[in-house]
């Protein structure tokens, strides 16, 4: 069992899936280090929880304290405690765009699939 301060993340590897344990907290101060708030371009594109095709194109929904106008985090100060990736996290999970700053010069990193047919739309 998992307590409020450990996290779990599912990888998969070819053909096999592996779990690692961490404390969040820990996780949140060294992914502070390695990635300052100052290289976010404030884009709002890491705050898509889900993308799918439609007739009419790719269809996003984001997160719900994404701020539409503004493109900010309406609970950033907060945000570990609703569930948001740090930068580390989102590294090993694949949710940032390929031409974001925290990954740009990371050649083995693949953006998700909708950010090329978000682009084609544009």
């Amino acid at each position: 069992m998992i307590n409020n301060t450990e996290t779990q993340i599912l990888i998969v590897k070819r053909d096999s899936l592996h779990t690692l344990k961490f404390k969040k907290d820990k996780a949140v101060k060294i992914s502070e280090e390695l990635f300052p708030d100052e290289l976010c371009k404030r884009c709002g594109r890491c705050c898509i929880l889900h993308a799918y095709k439609t007739e009419d194109g790719v269809k996003v929904i984001h997160c719900e304290h994404l701020d539409p106008e503004t493109k900010l985090c309406k609970v950033y100060k907060d945000r570990f405690k609703h569930g948001c990736l740090t930068v580390m996290e989102g590294i090993l999970a694949g949710v940032f765009p390929k031409d974001c700053p925290y990954v740009k010069n990371l050649k083995n990193y693949e953006e998700p699939w909708f950010y090329r047919h978000l682009r084609d739309e544009e």
